[in-house]
């Protein structure tokens, strides 16, 4: 579930729509968290779908780190990329904001943690985009993203987290626990699916 003060809406006829905050969303809230109205199928699943359907419905999806297909049934499936994304990907089954989200501001986020299979182009045209992405983006970005992430993870408490009860107690306790003990976080690196 996507955080309830965003909205969808055009961003250009080449880019289609996207989403943004209808208030300031600051650092350290919880943007996006998975939850069990979330669609998830198999790679033979989704194959066995009608190509009408896949097609219409590919765009919209990510792997997991298990090599599953993962539909998001609200309007977060409507982000999209930045190389300066100002929300991330976690291990921790959500998404953070890793820096402050101006009402109006689009919400974006880092399509290079969600395991692409095919490198493709980007049309962020942001300052030092990186023009491409890899399926390698993961290991040679996930240093610089585990920084911005577990700083964010830390100002959890300090926000409103109106999907708070979205998050599991453990996963909760984790996330408080990385104040005091920033060692326990888990890596960026965790989310990758190591294709077999």
């Amino acid at each position: 579930m996507i955080h309830p003060a965003t909205t969808i809406r055009p961003v250009s006829p080449e880019i289609g729509n996207g989403v943004f905050a209808t208030a300031f969303i600051p650092r350290g809230t919880i943007i996006v968290v998975k939850d069990c109205c979330d669609l998830v199928m198999t790679r033979a699943a989704f194959f066995d779908l009608p190509e009408v359907l896949r097609q219409s419905v590919e765009t919209f999806m990510y792997h997991d780190k298990q090599g599953q297909l993962v539909l998001g049934w609200d309007h977060a499936k409507y982000m999209n990329h930045s190389c300066r994304s100002n929300t991330m990907m976690t291990d921790y089954g959500l998404e953070i904001v890793v820096r402050d989200i101006a009402a109006g501001e689009e919400v974006t986020t880092e399509y290079g943690l969600l395991n692409v299979q095919e490198p493709y182009a980007l049309y962020c045209n942001c300052v030092g985009c990186r023009g491409a992405l890899r399926l390698d983006d993961i290991d040679g970005h996930a240093g610089a993203w585990d920084e911005q992430i577990l700083a964010s993870l830390q100002s959890v408490e300090d926000c409103a987290q109106p999907l708070w009860e979205l998050v599991s107690p453990n996963v909760r306790q984790e996330l408080l626990a990385l104040k005091l003990e920033p060692q326990g976080y888990r890596s960026v690196r965790g989310l990758k699916w190591r294709v077999a």
